[in-house]
Formats: structure tokens, sequence, C-alpha cells
């Protein structure tokens, strides 16, 4: 029996291949290594962790260690990857991430993205010409104008002053005119010598009830009247630059507006974070000679079946018609997703012990769906 273990991080517990070690151990103690046949795939969706998942995968990734500014402004180190031919991968959670600022000081009226465009910039003085984001785990909701500053691009308020400081989301509000900048990146940039994209997990759009102010703004600190004014203030921006379609598209609220400002200023593309991952990874083809598939991640909920991991995966089993077992911490779907789910939960209630122990209760979890 060949089984295929695809799963995401458990995120604050376990990385992808420490989950599906976990789930190994416990399938083989079952079962008995004779019987089965493992096919571990490493990946992600384009949320933290990504870079190292790539980095594992892509052996001759070169990390280039630089400074940039932080998700508040001040200096931060941090990193990027080169591989390929010409090729760089920048994980924003690195240098604008959520988990690098306390949570006391967690405000996206507040943080900027202005250090995701140092790092592009610096990727580009490598020689990089195609140029990867991936964008999940951030702390702003600044619409990406920050990256936008650090790569050339300068924001006018109504009044026809620039706006010096660091673009952050409380600034939104305040532009009335944005130009476009005239550099060698810039015109490189517009003749297609250099191309963007950004891979992220999810599919909501700028504005709106769905949009990423009001969806994810407040896990990053933002309160309702602070939700009211970032909204309008992305309102303001689209307005701005005179926009129609571009922010109802499916990601462009992705990274508090990252995927926006990639797709309107940057002329770059979206793509799927699991489907790069299981393009560099060849998983589909890896999924046709399997019998059984498992992935999962931390938490499962509605969110895992748009855009994440867990999503991808059973796309591409529906196609090939495998069976599938989704392993995770707990699992909050409100109906039945046509798989079986086992969840940590099931066996250990202790939500803080889920989280601390998640590797031996993922194996005595695995052990006990296989007999």
């Amino acid at each position: 029996m060949k089984i295929l273990i695809a799963i995401d991080k458990f995120k604050g517990s376990l990385t992808s291949l420490q989950a599906a070690q976990a789930i190994r151990e416990g399938l083989s103690k079952a079962i008995g290594n004779k019987e089965l046949q493992f096919d571990v795939v490493e990946i992600a969706d384009g949320g933290d962790g990504s870079a190292a998942v790539l980095q594992s995968v892509n052996r001759g990734a070169k990390v280039v260690e630089a400074v940039a500014a932080g998700p508040l402004g001040g200096e931060i180190g941090s990193s990027f990857l080169l591989y390929g031919d010409g090729c760089a991968f920048i994980e924003m959670a690195k240098v604008s991430g959520l988990e690098l600022v306390p949570k006391q000081k967690r405000n996206p009226l507040h943080t900027t993205t202005y250090g995701l465009g140092e790092l592009i910039r610096k990727a580009y003085g490598c020689g990089a010409k195609k140029i990867t984001l991936s964008i999940g785990g951030s702390a702003t909701n600044d619409g990406g104008t920050g990256m936008l500053q650090a790569l050339g691009f300068r924001f006018y308020d109504k009044q026809g002053g620039e706006i010096a400081d660091y673009m952050c989301g409380k600034f939104l509000e305040e532009i009335g005119r944005v130009e476009w900048p005239a550099d060698d990146f810039a015109q490189e940039l517009a003749s297609g010598k250099i191309t963007i994209e950004a891979i992220c997990d999810v599919t909501n759009p700028l504005l709106g009830e769905d949009g990423a102010t009001m969806v994810y703004g407040p896990q990053k600190g933002a309160e309702e009247k602070e939700l009211q004014r970032l909204e309008s203030g992305m309102e303001n921006l689209v307005r701005s630059v005179g926009d129609t379609e571009l922010h109802m598209e499916p990601g462009a609220g992705a990274a508090g507006g990252v995927g926006y400002a990639v797709r309107r200023f940057l002329g770059g593309k979206m793509v799927s974070g699991w489907r790069f991952f299981a393009g560099i990874t060849s998983l589909e083809k890896r999924m046709k000679e399997a019998d059984l598939v498992i992935s999962g991640e931390g938490r499962i909920d509605s969110q895992s079946l748009s855009g994440k991991v867990v999503d991808g995966v059973l796309t591409l089993a529906k196609k090939y018609d495998k069976r599938v077992w989704l392993f995770c911490g707990v699992n909050l779907l409100q109906s039945d997703c046509g798989v079986e789910v086992f969840a940590l939960s099931e066996i250990e209630p202790d939500i803080a012990k889920c989280i601390s122990d998640a590797a031996p209760l993922l194996e005595e979890l695995a052990y006990r769906a296989a007999l």
C-alpha cells in the first residue's frame, strides 16, 4: 500500500515535515513497515515557513541575508532565497510578518510593508528577473503602499505634499495622487524583463465584508473604529488610481492588499500557493501512484477549503478518485467535507497540550486511525 503524505504545518507546533513524520510513525506502528510504502511531500501554501519548504525542496537555493525595515519601521535582519536561473523567493512573514510585532503593539494602522519592497530591490540587485513573493502571515493592512514606496513610487496627500513617512494603514485615507517611478527597475518591470508574482492561500477581494480589512484586520490588532478607518483608506487608495475592477479580484485582499498592489501597480500575477508548491514537488504525478492520500493542518475550518494546502490536495485527490484522510489539531468544519477527518482534540481535549505535545499526539492519532 502506497501512502502519500502532503500535510501543511501545524502552526506553532510542527513543520510540514515534522507532522508527516509523526503520522508516518503512527501508521507504521499500527500496520508495519513491510505493508506500507510512504511518499512524503513537504508542502506549503504561501504562508509563513514557505521559504524553508522551498529551500528543502530546492537544495541549490542560496540564502541571502539582508537588513530591511520591519513592520514597525525599525531595521531588522531578514533574508530571501535565490535559486534556479535568476529566480528569487521572498517570504513576507520574514520582514513584514505578524510574529515580528509584539502583541501589545499590533495595530495595522501603524505597520508597513516598506521592508518587503526593500527586499525586492535587493533581489533585483542580485540579478533576479523572476521574483516570487510569498505573502502569508503579514502584520500589515497598507494596501502594499509601503512596498511600493520602497520601490520608488511616490504618494502625495490631497494638498499635494509628498507623504514622506513610511506608508502604513493610517496614511491610506490621505492619498490624493500616486506617482509611478521611472528608474531602471520600473522600466524593466514595464518591459517584462522582470516579473513579479505573489503566492498566497486566500481568495479575498480588497474591499467589503470579505475583504482584507474586515476579515484579517482584527487578527492584526485592529478594533472596530480602526477597521472602519482602514476600510475607508483602502477605498480612497482605489479611487486615487481610478481602479474599477482589480480590487475585486480573488486574492487582491491578500496580505492587507499586497495582492492588489502586485496586480495594479507592478503588473504581476497572483498564484495559488498550493499550486506553486504542487508544481515544484510534482505533487500531481506522485498522487496518481498513491493508494491513500493524507493531508491536513493545525486547524481545519472553512478557510482550509478555500485555497490552502488541504483544498489543493482534496482537489487533486478528487480528480484521480483517491481516498483521503485529513489530520488536524481541531476540526471546526460545520459540515461534512466528504473525507475522514481525525483531530487531536478527539484524544486530548486540552488545546494547550495539543499544541505542546503535537508530535506524540499526532503519532497516536495516526496509530488509532489505522486500527
